[in-house]
């Protein structure tokens, strides 16, 4: 009988110091759950995400940020929407597009606020009017580059799919290959893709920061239910953001590392001109762009009247960054 109440005491004793360390553990950054955040192809867009990891500054803010890698607008909003990933970089014009069906996606931060990308085009096409009656390549329907396009084109006094024919072609990077085989008469390309087809001869039609559009492109963004439940969380995340962008604009030398990493190129041509383009589009205090959100709801008003009943407020929470604009100003 002794022996079985000392045994009985051992086992609560073992029970007891492995109850302590898995709690010590789980509150420890070591065992923390990871943040997930989804992040697209391999653009410049990526750039502060990338920095904000390789930098170090997730991990300085005390979260264990995860990058996971989604090829595709409607599988990274999936992803967030199901609660697979908390945050997301996604193209601000789908965001809305999902808002306007009630799902629970909010814009956090604008990382890019303006059209990212170039029409390049082959020989014989010098100006906007030589592209009627001519197939342009796009990534993806709904897509920023399908979006940014018909602004263009809307813009330049020429009608989508009736004057100029879209084409999908599933991602950016098959859109090159495309154009040099005939298929395409032109595309729409990110840095540094756009560059690269420069160089391969192909001619730079127009570069859409440049054309005058209104345009919320790479937006980060998360659900309000994650930012009710997790505001801590979020608001690291954001600083993190922050920071890493402090020093994408001040440190060329360990941007230029990070963007040879991940978009798999030494060639410094290629990543001087990501640098000098992707540069001045990041700030620091990321504020999406209200008028790029009017201008997707104007759109999507088109087809769906239900667009005109919302304002772009209704599509961001600016709650984050004014807190931590409000905290940078009381240092």
């Amino acid at each position: 009988m002794k022996s079985n109440v000392t045994i009985s005491k051992m086992h609560l004793l073992c029970l007891m110091i492995t109850v302590s360390t898995l709690s010590w553990g789980w509150g420890s950054p070591a065992f923390a759950q990871a943040v997930r955040i989804a992040v697209g192809a391999a653009s410049v867009a990526s750039l502060p995400t990338w920095v904000a990891h390789d930098g170090g500054y997730f991990a300085r803010a005390a979260v264990p940020a995860e990058l996971i890698y989604i090829r595709g607008g409607p599988q990274t909003m999936s992803a967030l929407v199901s609660g697979e990933v908390p945050f997301a970089q996604i193209y601000g014009g789908a965001l809305v597009a999902a808002g306007l069906t009630g799902v629970d996606t909010v814009i956090v931060a604008g990382l890019i606020n303006q059209p990212f990308s170039s029409v390049i085009t082959t020989k014989g096409i010098d100006k906007p009017e030589d592209l009627r009656g001519k197939k342009i390549g796009i990534s993806t329907f709904g897509s920023a580059t399908d979006f940014a396009l018909r602004l263009a084109l809307k813009k330049w006094g020429l009608k989508a799919d009736s004057e100029v024919s879209i084409l999908q072609m599933r991602g950016v990077p098959e859109i090159l290959p495309a154009m040099a085989s005939g298929a395409l008469h032109g595309g729409v390309l990110s840095p540094p893709t756009n560059m690269m087809a420069i160089r391969a001869g192909f001619k730079e039609l127009a570069y859409l920061p440049q054309v005058g559009i209104s345009f919320q492109h790479t937006s980060l963004a998360t659900t309000r239910r994650y930012i009710e439940k997790n505001r801590p969380t979020a608001l690291k995340v954001m600083r993190a953001y922050s920071a890493a962008i402090g020093r994408i604009k001040a440190d060329k030398a360990f941007t230029l590392k990070v963007l040879s990493k991940y978009m798999s190129t030494t060639d410094s041509v290629v990543l001087d001109y990501s640098y000098n383009v992707g540069q001045p589009l990041f700030r620091t205090v990321s504020y999406p762009t209200l008028e790029g959100i009017q201008a997707a709801l104007d759109f999507l008003a088109e087809k769906e009247p239900k667009a005109k009943q919302f304002q772009p407020k209704d599509f961001v929470d600016l709650s984050l960054l004014q807190e931590i604009e409000k905290a940078e100003a009381k240092k």
